[in-house]
């Protein structure tokens, strides 16, 4: 690809800014939430017939989110800490208005969402800008975003290889420069894999730290939701920004918000940091060894970790998710208790559960499950 065509190419756009940069000149006033707006939308209009990243448009509401943080900066206010920063999700998140069709066809016709999901919610409360939603393997199952419905998304360092998946819009949108974060999910790799594969920064959170309310589910058990950035430093601003309790989501167990961001400059002091060895470096190709390898030089790090029976394990990941998926259903809080319900077969019923196993309410009486939610 030319330069022009490169993620590098389009640092101009953003002024050559990094996300956490880009959210610093805004607040300084040194440039607009709607300049930032409109120039993913030239980059986006730009690139993505060729890499296929994005499914749903929301330029209408973006440029309305920007035009608000404008107006806020304009009179003064404090801005909260990602004013500005154009984003986009997996189009498995609720987006109010859209449906969340989870790489699929079949959900085309079923009614848009209300709400945003929870986690969208609080990337507008932050001050992001959202742009719409991001290519990604059916049903999230999958590693290479090859999606029979709407097209396979593309690397943008070289438009014949694979973003990787099931978020690889996610990655290919940031390592393209569409927009500078995104918000993808992760049950066996769907984060880290396009994350790798594209260059840029992902995380996949300790599970029960962030809210998966508002998100097609895969595997309940062992999903989780997380962040796509352009640097370490808007990685850990936008999860901070996620952050937060979530009673109405039973796999949430976050109590309060523990800041990444101030970490940052420890390093990796205190850290241990090793080297898988064995099954990994045998599977591994002469590039991808040298990748490990210069990283490993970077953190310091020198100690050869082997793994016991990691065939073994990477089969059993295979065997638990096409099992917990086969039962799985969409998640939605219930009519009756506006408790978001993890529907799972019981007999010829299904049990509505709160976090604690249980509801107590004025209506329910005292810890009574309730059934035929």
């Amino acid at each position: 690809m030319s330069t022009a065509g490169s993620p590098q190419g389009a640092l101009a756009g953003w002024h050559g800014l990094a996300a956490h940069q880009l959210v610093a000149e805004i607040a300084a006033g040194r440039l607009g939430a709607r300049e930032a707006f409109l120039a993913s939308v030239a980059r986006i209009d730009a690139t993505d017939g060729r890499i296929n990243a994005f499914t749903e448009r929301q330029f209408a509401r973006g440029a309305a989110e920007a035009a608000e943080i404008d107006r806020r900066r304009a009179r003064g206010e404090t801005l909260p800490p990602l004013a500005g920063l154009p984003y986009a999700v997996k189009n498995l998140c609720d987006i109010a208005g859209a449906v969340a069709v989870a790489g699929s066809r079949i959900h085309r016709e079923q009614p848009p969402a209300t709400e945003d999901a929870v986690l969208v919610q609080r990337l507008q409360a932050a001050g992001a800008v959202l742009l719409g939603a991001l290519n990604m393997d059916e049903y999230a199952y999958g590693f290479t975003t090859e999606n029979t419905h709407w097209g396979a998304c593309r690397n943008p360092h070289d438009l014949a290889r694979t973003a990787g998946g099931s978020s690889g819009g996610c990655g290919a949108a940031v390592a393209a420069r569409q927009v500078p974060l995104s918000l993808g999910s992760d049950t066996n790799g769907s984060i880290r894999v396009p994350a790798s594969l594209c260059g840029v920064w992902g995380l996949k959170p300790t599970f029960g730290r962030l809210s998966r309310r508002g998100s097609f589910p895969f595997v309940h058990d062992l999903d989780h939701l997380g962040p796509l950035a352009d640097s370490v430093e808007g990685l850990a601003l936008a999860y901070d920004a996620l952050q937060g309790p979530d009673p109405l989501d039973p796999g949430c167990q976050a109590l309060r918000v523990q800041p990444a961001m101030p970490t940052l400059q420890q390093g990796a002091e205190g850290l241990r940091i090793g080297v898988l060895g064995g099954y990994f470096l045998q599977h591994a190709d002469a590039a991808a060894r040298a990748a490990v390898h210069a990283a490993a030089r970077a953190l310091g790090a020198s100690a050869l970790v082997d793994w016991p029976e990691p065939a073994l394990a990477r089969a059993a990941a295979f065997i638990t998710t096409a099992s917990a998926a086969s039962t799985g259903r969409r998640c939605r809080p219930c009519s009756r208790t506006g408790m978001c319900c993890w529907l799972r077969p019981r007999r010829s019923a299904r049990r509505c559960w709160a976090p604690s196993g249980s509801i107590s309410t004025a209506r329910h009486g005292p810890a009574a499950p309730v059934w035929g939610c």
